[in-house]
C-alpha cells in the first residue's frame, strides 16, 4: 500500500521529470493533451472575478488553462503535494494571476467559502476511499454557497474492446502500477456517489470519450 511519504517521493523524484511525456503520451488518441484538455472544459462557464483552486495540479496542465478563460480579473491558485511537479509549474507560469502552493489537499488551509470553483483534475482514482472523501469534503468546504467542483476523471468504458485498448493505452497492465488497487475501487464505489455522499447537490455525470473519462460536476 502506497502512504503519502512513498507517494510523494516517488513524484518529487521520478514521476516528475517524466510526467508531461507521459501526458503527451496517453492524450495522442484524444487529439493531443492541449485539445483534450481544454475540450473537458470548455462547456464551463466563468466568470470575471471567479476564485478558483485546481487541487492536485501536478504540472499546471489544467490550471492555466482555467486561468486563461477565466481571464486576468481571476485569482487562480494551482495545489499539489509534490514538490517536484509545482517546480515545472512554477517554470511555466507566466501568469499573473496565477499562484502554485504546495500542500496536502486534505486540508488546504484557505478559510471556508474563499472559492467558487475547484477543480480535481486526475487525482482521485490514485487515492484510497477515505483520502478520496476528505478532499471532496475539504473542496465543499473552501467552495462558498452555491459554487461548484469540478471533476476530471478516468472512467470505466462499458464496451469490452474499449476498456482493453485504454487499458493497453494506459499501461494497466504493468504489474507495479500503484493506480490498479485504487481506481478499482474508485468504480466499484462510484464517484458520483461518493461526491453525493460528502454533501453535494445538483449533481451531474457527463461521459466523456466513449465513456474512457467522465466530468463531474456538484453543487455546495
Amino acid at each position: 500500500m502506497w502512504n503519502e511519504k512513498r507517494y510523494q517521493w516517488f513524484y518529487d523524484h521520478l514521476h516528475s521529470h517524466y510526467y508531461d511525456l507521459l501526458m503527451r503520451w496517453c492524450f495522442l488518441p484524444f487529439g493531443g493533451e492541449e485539445k483534450f484538455r481544454k475540450g473537458l472544459i470548455a462547456h464551463i462557464n466563468f466568470s470575471p472575478g471567479d476564485k478558483i483552486l485546481d487541487m492536485c495540479c501536478g504540472t499546471g496542465s489544467v490550471t492555466f488553462i482555467a486561468a486563461q478563460m477565466a481571464g486576468v480579473k481571476s485569482e487562480v491558485i494551482g495545489m499539489d503535494l509534490s514538490s517536484g511537479q509545482l517546480g515545472i509549474a512554477r517554470k511555466r507560469n507566466h501568469l499573473s494571476n496565477v499562484r502554485f502552493l504546495e500542500g496536502n489537499v486534505t486540508a488546504t488551509g484557505f478559510e471556508s467559502g474563499y472559492f467558487n470553483k475547484v477543480f480535481i483534475t486526475h487525482a482521485l482514482h490514485e487515492m484510497r476511499r477515505e483520502i478520496r472523501l476528505k478532499v471532496l469534503a475539504e473542496a465543499r468546504r473552501v467552495l462558498r454557497e452555491g459554487g461548484e467542483v469540478i471533476i476530471l476523471e478516468l472512467d470505466n468504458p462499458e464496451n469490452l474492446l474499449v476498456r482493453l485498448l485504454i487499458g493497453f493505452w494506459f499501461f494497466y497492465w504493468l504489474p507495479f502500477n500503484f493506480e490498479t488497487p485504487t481506481r478499482k475501487d474508485m468504480f466499484k464505489q462510484g464517484l458520483t456517489k461518493e461526491v453525493e455522499e460528502v454533501g453535494f447537490k445538483h449533481i451531474i455525470r457527463l461521459p466523456k470519450y466513449r465513456g474512457v473519462f467522465q466530468v463531474i460536476h456538484g453543487i455546495n
